[in-house]
């Protein structure tokens, strides 16, 4: 903002002198263009027969050396007496000292009186036009902070903006507007841990009566029942970390870690689930910075959706390049297709072969967002080497 105001506080001020100075010109030129005269001092010695131009000793007056090279080289120079009476000198082409003077000291002091006038005008023209558009700039500098701190944390502002000011009432639709948001977010946020907590219950009495009845209907009809109980559990629980996601404003812990130890943990997690896929770690980079319960969390969506499709192989790998770090997910599947990028937005799912889509369309968001806390982003491709879906994160690696 303070660049913004720089600029247009030099741009007004420059376009009101020049306006200021072609007035002037223009006035001297058409109203003022009989009264004044300027004459150069050099063309007064050129007129030998002026009664006004002495030819006097050069052993009359004592000189410094520099005003001596002066007279030597023909240039004309000025003095003042103890009368303040001002008397120019110069040599001419047979040696001699002339002299023209004396001259009044107000005749010649008229053009600095006039050169610190315009000075002083110009000033207070700039001061004039700082008084115009200062308190513009500082009110929309303080809009513009308030607006900075409601992304990061969504809740009621007041600007601080006072009545009199030139944006009063664009300060107040943003107070109204982060009110509304604010309310909304807050209802949003209540109705959904109420949806959570009262499905919970029914839930638990659904799994318990599930096991109850087991044994007495067919198997097909067991796993259907346990299936679905599982997908309702599977839904609330993305669904939670979506709404969590969503309305907490936090920038990322980033500190330096180990990556072996990361894959480590990682890959322990996965071990106990059957899904027969291998899936390989690898890493060129000893140590990384990231949020380390926000990046395993994003690691580990990434795995789980490749495990969907997978067939044989997933590989996961880290390596830096340019100061960035990526942090890939490949897979040996059918790849991602042509509109793959809306596969980050909340709540959009793959279709598979057969027309079924998997998971509920919140996983690949929730990676999006953990990289926008760590100022990086997500690329979605095909991965040469497996022929499969390769999702990479990239990041910057830094505190």
């Amino acid at each position: 903002m303070l660049s913004q105001f720089t600029r247009l506080y030099a741009l007004i001020v420059l376009f009101a002198c020049l306006i200021i100075y072609l007035f002037n010109q223009l006035y001297h030129n058409v109203v003022d263009s009989g009264t004044n005269y300027q004459i150069d001092i050099e063309q007064v010695f050129q007129e030998s027969k002026n009664t006004e131009v002495d030819i006097i000793s050069t052993s009359s007056i004592a000189l410094p050396n520099n005003l001596q090279q002066e007279l030597s080289s023909g240039r004309v120079i000025q003095l003042v007496d103890d009368q303040q009476q001002h008397y120019f000198y110069q040599k001419n082409s047979q040696g001699q000292l002339l002299r023209y003077g004396p001259i009044d000291k107000q005749f010649i002091a008229q053009d600095e009186d006039g050169f610190y006038l315009i000075i002083m005008f110009y000033s207070a023209l700039a001061i004039l036009v700082l008084s115009f558009i200062w308190p513009l700039f500082r009110d929309l500098s303080r809009l513009q902070k308030s607006a900075l701190q409601f992304g990061q944390h969504i809740d009621s502002l007041n600007t601080g903006i006072k009545a009199n000011s030139n944006i009063y009432p664009l300060a107040k639709t943003f107070e109204k507007m982060s009110h509304q948001i604010s309310a909304s977010v807050k209802m949003h946020q209540d109705l959904s841990r109420t949806i959570a907590h009262e499905i919970r219950t029914p839930l638990a009495r659904l799994k318990f009566l599930s096991e109850i009845v087991a044994k007495d209907i067919a198997s097909e009809h067991r796993q259907r029942l346990v299936k679905d109980v599982q997908e309702i559990e599977q839904l609330m629980a993305e669904y939670l970390s979506f709404e969590r996601l969503e309305h907490d404003q936090v920038m990322a812990d980033k500190q330096l870690h180990n990556v072996d130890d990361f894959f480590a943990e990682i890959a322990d997690k996965f071990s106990y689930q059957k899904h027969g896929i291998d899936i390989v770690f690898r890493s060129t980079a000893a140590q990384v910075y990231f949020d380390q319960p926000a990046m395993a969390r994003a690691l580990q969506n990434l795995i789980n959706n490749a495990i969907r499709y997978a067939q044989h192989t997933i590989s996961v790998q880290l390596h830096i390049e340019d100061g960035l770090c990526h942090l890939t997910v490949a897979d040996d599947g059918p790849g991602v297709g042509k509109e793959a990028y809306k596969l980050i937005q909340p709540f959009i799912r793959k279709q598979q072969a057969g027309g079924e889509k998997t998971g509920f369309g919140l996983g690949l968001y929730i990676v999006r967002k953990i990289m926008i806390w760590h100022q990086g982003h997500v690329e979605l491709t095909n991965c040469e080497q497996l022929q499969g879906a390769k999702i990479s994160l990239v990041w910057p690696n830094k505190a």
